[in-house]
């Protein structure tokens, strides 16, 4: 038999470079021999929305044709925890994207929630002729819920009835959320496929990721089970022309690595479309070390990497928590879906706010917790300056628990006033330590024994509780501690210096070393300058409240004015911050590379005199 001629277009999704800036990810696939990229939606930083308005894509879209590229694929997630007009609006403002950046495809995530699937199917059929107007295609992906399978996504195709809504055939995908061979109902679809998200699947634990929701490690395709040759001669046989793109390849701890990975990836494909055998993988290259022990060596400060949320929301969620990062913890079929649809609610009310939140898990607790009730707890970044955070908990039955959730984000405190009872007005300080450790083992290795000796010295019959909860980001520096409502975070925790940690005794210089910054600053440069004022003042610095102003930005040098106020009066101080490069750095056990802006103070002046309040 005669080898296939090649794919018409080769592209590579941003997402094995998420952890860099998109002009590093860009410079990635070029690096690799790609002419096209894909923009996923979730997984990333820098995307395009249906909320990004018309100029903002056009920028991305002139930075990616900058590189030599061409956008051919971008992503949609429908808006279902919106209204039906809402939603449409969205999908129509996405495939309005499509259009203005010339690209033929938008892939669809499809709908995991049962109680949503009619929803999502008139939402496909209104869009669809919209789609169409602006030449352009919707196409499903095998994602869990409605299309699990090959036959459910014909299912689908048929409902919905329109020329312009299609097939994205992920054989990783299938075989984690069907459980099925990765080949398994591709003749019968082969028809309706117009585009490959040419995801691997390593083969263990086939068909977890249905009750989990997380996938399992990335890897480069051809590593795996999937047999892409036989892939490809099935769609040609079909007329298959539409553009394919890489999902993921296997991380192996620098950026550098990850480009090579990525032109082998491209390799594998195009040979595989060919007909000829593809390259193979060196035997050390799945390898995995301690990200945290890594960092320990290496020449990281940890100040600047306390990440910055208006909000938190701590809900407890029973343990196991399901593994992997690519999926809300609480989107796992264990919690129950009107939890779900309520957690899902309030991530969209917060964002459509401009706001930015972080929803973790927390473990029940035999003394803090109640058998049939759930905890909730909102932290809040109040305008202006700020000595910390705002606590609202709660302590419901377990059926209360989405209905008061819906409370704490309706717009009003109406809502709120039937849980008056189930409030919980107690000043204390919550300790909160990652031990998640199915995202990163350093946080079970390191961070669980840290909980244990916190628990047991200090979370028991006073002003502190101490939770395990799920990962907040940082796990090359477990064990990480976030200090509520105060909002400081705490890195590399010695049971030795603990004490001093919670008590406040002693030099705050002593264990400075672990500070890594106040999560009320957004900054990198703001955090670095904070921990300057608190290795100055000390331990009286906690509860200060302390507001900055960028006054200029010139070259690699930021100049700031920063006031903190006490109960005697406030001090002024300028400062300036540098920045000084970058270090390239191992973000997870996982492998995955990262790089981070590095900056040093270089001038801290109080200025004028203290005033009394």
């Amino acid at each position: 038999m005669s080898p296939l001629p090649p794919l018409s277009q080769v592209a590579c999704t941003v997402r094995p470079w998420a952890q860099f800036p998109l002009d590093r990810a860009l410079r990635g696939i070029r690096a690799a021999g790609f002419d096209a990229v894909a923009l996923p939606v979730h997984g990333v930083t820098e995307v395009i929305t249906p909320d990004t308005p018309a100029a903002a894509a056009a920028e991305v879209g002139d930075q990616i044709a900058g590189h030599g590229l061409t956008l051919s694929v971008l992503s949609h997630s429908a808006a279902l925890d919106r209204s039906d007009a809402e939603a449409l609006a969205a999908l129509r403002r996405q495939i309005e994207h499509c259009a203005r950046l010339g690209v033929p495809v938008l892939v669809d995530m499809s709908c995991t929630e049962p109680a949503a699937y009619e929803r999502y199917l008139r939402l496909m059929r209104a869009g669809a002729p919209h789609a169409a107007e602006h030449g352009v295609t919707i196409a499903v992906k095998p994602h869990g819920g409605l299309t699990r399978t090959a036959a459910d996504l014909l299912a689908v195709v048929h409902r919905v009835d329109h020329e312009a809504y299609r097939i994205c055939w992920d054989p990783g995908n299938l075989v984690h959320y069907g459980g099925e061979p990765s080949a398994r109902g591709l003749a019968e679809v082969a028809p309706w496929i117009v585009a490959v998200g040419a995801r691997d699947h390593p083969g263990r634990g086939v068909g977890r990721g249905a009750t989990t929701g997380a996938m399992p490690p990335a890897i480069t395709p051809g590593d795996g089970i999937v047999d892409f040759t036989g892939l490809y001669r099935t769609l040609r046989e079909h007329g298959f022309a539409g553009p394919s793109a890489v999902e993921s390849v296997t991380r192996l701890g620098t950026v550098e690595a990850l480009d090579s990975e990525a032109a082998r990836a491209r390799e594998v494909l195009c040979a595989a479309a060919e007909g000829r055998p593809a390259p193979q993988r060196p035997a050390s290259r799945f390898a995995r070390r301690s990200c945290s022990r890594i960092a320990r060596a290496g020449d990281e400060e940890l100040v600047g990497t306390a990440r910055y949320f208006d909000r938190f929301l701590l809900v407890e969620l029973p343990l196991p928590w399901p593994p992997g990062m690519g999926t809300p913890v609480w989107e796992t079929e264990r919690v129950p879906e009107p939890l779900r649809a309520a957690l899902r609610a309030a991530t969209r009310r917060t964002q459509d706010l401009g706001y930015e939140m972080k929803t973790m898990a927390l473990a029940p607790d035999e003394e803090y917790s109640r058998p049939g009730h759930t905890r909730v707890l909102r932290f809040d970044r109040p305008p202006g300056p700020t000595a910390g955070l705002t606590r609202s908990e709660y302590h419901v039955p377990d059926g209360d628990a989405p209905a008061l959730i819906d409370a704490l984000f309706a717009p009003g405190p109406a809502p709120l006033e039937r849980f008056a009872g189930a409030r919980v007005d107690e000043v204390v300080r919550d300790l909160i330590v990652c031990t998640h450790a199915s995202v990163d083992a350093c946080c079970g290795t390191f961070g669980y024994p840290l909980y244990r000796q916190l628990r047991a010295r200090h979370g028991s019959g006073g002003p502190v509780r101490v939770w395990r909860v799920s990962s907040f980001g940082g796990h090359r520096f477990a064990p990480s501690v976030i200090d509520l409502p105060e909002g400081r975070y705490w890195g590399n925790v010695s049971v030795e210096r603990m004490d001093a940690l919670v008590d406040r005794t002693g030099p705050v210089e002593d264990v400075l070393d672990m500070y890594r910054g106040w999560g009320c600053l957004r900054h990198r440069p703001e955090q670095v300058l904070e921990k300057e004022l608190f290795r100055r003042e000390g331990w009286s610095w906690v509860g200060r409240r302390f507001d900055l102003d960028t006054l200029d930005v010139d070259g690699p040098r930021i100049r700031f004015r920063a006031t903190a106020q006490g109960l005697d009066g406030s001090e002024r101080y300028e400062a300036v911050v540098a920045h000084t490069g970058t270090l390239p750095v191992l973000i997870g056990c996982d492998g995955t590379a990262g790089q981070v802006e590095r900056y040093a103070l270089e001038v801290l002046e109080r200025a004028g005199r203290r005033v009394t309040v």
